[in-house]
């Protein structure tokens, strides 16, 4: 390849290239996680096998073009990623634009017989509340599969099981995605009749804002977790007329996002309190008032910035 020139058109192919195709072929040392690919060696690198997704943990910086994975997460400079994405035509086309008319059914994981090591981790690590764990297992929204994961089910208008948001239970293996089929759907806490939304990154910052929270102030709301950074699962909410906050991390992607899709930040607390996320949040009101965990001060608010 010419090193002075590269096409815009051989550019746009190397930023749609399919990620899963090139990292399973190129001899990288990949473990298959449900829907989701763990490329070892690069700081939790992983990439979702369904969206072409990936995001790593190490850099907190993640996305849709491949390019860019090439580049921030694996360090190749610019020309190197570009040949290394279109020297094969096995990565030129995102497998979602070839099979664009396939759906993948939606399965959800196999159901274990108890919930132990889901509580463990919840309310012991995470400092979930064992009443809300409690509750939503009751309430069919939780539950702990064959592998000791967390599951937190999707539902739709109708009732129906339409996908999971899976979260690891083991602290020292982190671990977390979808189930298999998984597209917009969400993982939701409905509070009375919706007119806003709040949406996180994950189940666990979901809840632990809405055990954070004073219910009376949050009632005509709905708590949603997108799995990531996924605006493509909360446009439904934008669309029918609520306001969206956005409670994404506290850090760059957080902020780019929040920005990039106009929405209302909810972040000031967290920068108030040198904190992350809304869970790192709940672990601190809880280390330093235990018995006061699940209320913030008066001169603190959750409602957005």
């Amino acid at each position: 390849m010419d090193k002075g020139y590269v096409s815009k058109e051989r550019i746009a192919r190397a930023r749609n290239a399919d990620l899963t195709e090139y990292f399973l072929g190129g001899g990288y040392d990949c473990e298959r996680l449900q829907d989701e690919l763990h490329i070892r060696g690069f700081g939790g690198l992983y990439v979702n096998t369904v969206t072409n997704q990936w995001h790593c943990f190490k850099i907190s910086k993640g996305g849709a073009n491949s390019l860019n994975c090439l580049t921030k997460a694996i360090g190749m400079n610019f020309l190197t990623a570009v040949n290394e994405l279109t020297k094969d035509c096995a990565y030129d086309i995102r497998r979602d634009e070839i099979h664009k008319d396939e759906k993948k059914s939606f399965t959800l994981p196999k159901r274990a017989d108890n919930m132990r090591k889901v509580f463990v981790y919840l309310c012991q690590t995470r400092k979930i509340s064992r009443e809300i764990v409690s509750q939503l297992a009751h309430n069919r929204l939780l539950y702990q599969d064959i592998c000791g994961n967390a599951v937190f089910v999707h539902y739709d208008s109708t009732g129906a099981a339409v996908g999971a948001e899976i979260q690891g239970t083991n602290s020292k293996k982190r671990f977390k995605g979808v189930a298999k089929g998984t597209t917009d759907s969400v993982f939701s806490i409905k509070l009375g009749e919706p007119r806003r939304c709040y949406a996180f990154e994950s189940a666990i910052d979901l809840l632990s804002f809405w055990q954070l929270a004073d219910n009376e102030k949050i009632q005509g709301s709905v708590l949603v977790s997108m799995a990531g950074l996924k605006y493509s699962s909360i446009k439904r909410f934008a669309d029918s007329g609520m306001v969206i906050y956005s409670c994404a991390d506290n850090d760059d992607p957080g902020r780019e996002f929040t920005s990039e899709h106009g929405l209302r930040p909810c972040r000031r607390i967290l920068e108030e309190n040198g904190v992350k996320d809304f869970n790192e949040l709940l672990q601190k009101k809880v280390l330093t008032n235990p018995s006061k965990c699940c209320i913030i001060k008066k001169s603190e608010s959750l409602l957005g910035d």
